[in-house]
């Protein structure tokens, strides 16, 4: 008995730095995946045409996409996809690995093209880096990814991340898991590079998602366990974001629940549009008119049995484009996959051809 208690109290001691050793040793950025939710089989389902390679690291890694039409060649197009524990991919039309960098623990990333900053003309990608409290350049010529400066943060661990060009202005949002959205305007590349806080927004809860809708002067936000917020933009402005009026919230009779993820905007004309939302709780993508913020449904993503490509849970980042690529003529969905397949895969992303969500939802 009296080994057994001193087993028991050397055990008791060893407990908290055994505790503290694996804490210290998850990778930046980590965050634990819940049990699976259930996914809403009352909104209609479609199925992704390609599914990227998987991120090396394991758990929560893959969080947010982007896509860079080649302007030459739509074949050539790339899309984009972070590991938020150590850097960025590109990946090719057909889901295979183009390029990755080590830029540290990225959580979500956007890209403008054909934008200048001083006297550079060209396509720029950025992220927020957890690892340097940074947000992260990224320049894109020929399908190539260079990094290009980093500069400070307003805060610790920048959580979300959007990028617009509105009146040749480079317009950078950060959202915190405080509620604090903080928009900068990009002013220079270097080491820092250059950036002006034009403006913090302070919301009531954790934020991450964004988008910002440039021909119609306005930004999203997403409150993931509130709803979604639109905000008036006049970069000119000394406080170019106003307003904020609710598109949606938890608890309507949309359907969405918590947490409100990823936002995305697929474009119809000049203005025209669709608001997208991953309502990650229900593993459903709620769809918006841009012009109103009429809700118009919401999709689910399934197992396609016929090509053996997984469906989507837990969607974090979602991006859309109504370009036209070959096998998307009408566009392309992107969304996080938090649960691939087979069971001990790690994470990836989807593509979803815009044509099956027009038609699961019935838009004009």
């Amino acid at each position: 008995m009296l080994f057994i208690r001193e087993i028991l109290m050397k055990l008791t001691l060893l407990l908290p730095a055994m505790l503290l050793t694996a804490c210290a040793s998850m990778p930046i950025g980590y965050e634990p995946i819940d049990e699976m939710p259930e996914t809403d089989l009352s909104v209609p389902s479609v199925t992704a045409k390609v599914e990227t390679a998987s991120v090396d690291s394991s758990g929560d890694a893959a969080d947010d996409p982007a896509i860079w039409i080649d302007p030459r060649d739509a074949s050539s197009s790339l899309v984009l996809g972070t590991d938020k524990q150590a850097g960025l991919y590109s990946y090719d039309l057909a889901g295979n690995v183009v390029q990755f960098i080590p830029s540290g623990a990225l959580n979500n990333v956007d890209l403008r093209q054909r934008v200048t900053v001083g006297g550079w003309l060209g396509d720029l990608a950025a992220a927020t880096n957890r690892t340097d409290n940074s947000v992260t350049l990224f320049t894109i010529k020929g399908g190539e990814m260079t990094e290009m400066g980093r500069f400070p943060a307003a805060r610790k661990e920048p959580y979300g991340f959007c990028m617009g060009y509105q009146d040749e202005n480079v317009l950078m949002v950060v959202t915190h898991k405080n509620g604090e959205v903080d928009l900068f305007r990009l002013d220079a590349f270097g080491e820092p590079a250059q950036a002006t806080l034009l403006q913090t927004v302070k919301m009531e809860s954790q934020l991450e998602g964004c988008v910002f809708d440039e021909p119609n002067a306005a930004l999203y936000v997403g409150e993931e366990n509130a709803g979604i917020t639109r905000y008036d933009l006049d970069p000119s402005a000394e406080m170019p974001l106003t307003g904020g009026r609710r598109i949606d919230v938890l608890g309507s009779d949309t359907g969405i629940v918590a947490d409100i993820e990823g936002l995305a905007i697929y474009r119809q004309g000049e203005t025209g549009g669709y608001l997208i939302a991953s309502s990650q709780g229900n593993n459903t993508y709620a769809v918006y008119k841009l012009e109103d913020g009429a809700y118009l449904g919401r999709f689910s993503i399934g197992t396609d049995e016929a090509t053996g490509i997984d469906g989507a849970e837990e969607t974090d980042g979602i991006e859309a484009s109504s370009a036209a690529l070959p096998g998307y003529p009408k566009g392309v969905f992107l969304v996080q996959d938090g649960f691939n397949m087979p069971e001990g895969s790690t994470q990836n992303y989807k593509y979803v051809d815009w044509r099956d969500i027009e038609a699961a939802l019935d838009l004009e």
